[in-house]
């Protein structure tokens, strides 16, 4: 299980607040109610801890898409998934939006990269509830596997983020788990030596981009 990931419970399942429960029982019940209908939770930073799998919930905007975080056994898990691959989510957008996801996510894919969403236009599609509004960014997760892999969706990302009408924010993610804000990463790219906050399963760190790029292969290798 990573971060980002889809986690289904087991039906009948039951959870612990991470924290504080949430002052408002309408909220409470939300979150019951979610679980309840089969709908999948997400895979947080895990603690180290071990008391539980750390999980999470954004509701939709009627409830001002208050977060929510909770712990369940590992037991009570049925199923784990990748996030949502990118054209399924994006049924309620507009065609120069989809126009340009569209040719992002296939020009990734021939490249071998993986590409999937989260935040609002995620949760948007998993329930057919409204997150998203005007000023919504778009939040996607790419898994490279080598630097040819890198520098093709850094380039991408810079193209579509030119395009697009929102926002395009993301993470980047490194075998190994690491991942880093596409952004940051690009900024920090003629600079190796310059630190990037990184995000992995259990922790945030500063790292030396270099540190990071030693640890890819270098380029593809030749078919």
């Amino acid at each position: 299980m990573r971060r980002h990931d889809l986690v289904y419970l087991r039906p009948g399942a039951g959870f612990a607040w991470a924290g504080p429960p949430p002052a408002s029982p309408v909220v409470r019940a939300a979150v019951a109610a979610w679980i309840a209908a089969g709908r999948p939770l997400v895979a947080a930073r895990q603690p180290a801890d071990g008391g539980g799998l750390l999980l999470g919930l954004a509701l939709p905007l009627a409830l001002d898409r208050q977060r929510v975080a909770l712990r369940v056994d590992a037991g009570s898990v049925a199923e784990i998934r990748p996030p949502l691959a990118l054209a399924a989510c994006l049924g309620g957008q507009s065609a120069a939006v989809r126009e340009v996801l569209t040719t992002l996510e296939r020009v990734l894919r021939r490249a071998g990269v993986g590409l999937g969403a989260y935040g609002s236009l995620a949760w948007e599609a998993l329930s057919g509830e409204a997150y998203r509004h005007a000023e919504s960014d778009i939040d996607l997760i790419c898994d490279v596997a080598d630097r040819t892999q890198l520098e093709t969706a850094l380039a991408l990302f810079a193209d579509a983020a030119t395009a697009l009408p929102c926002r395009l924010d993301g993470e980047i993610r490194l075998p190994g788990g690491a991942a880093i804000a596409w952004r940051e990463l690009a900024a920090a790219w003629v600079e190796p030596r310059r630190s990037v906050l990184v995000k992995d399963e259990q922790g945030v760190a500063l790292t030396p981009l270099g540190e990071l790029l030693a640890r890819l292969v270098p380029y593809a290798l030749a078919a």
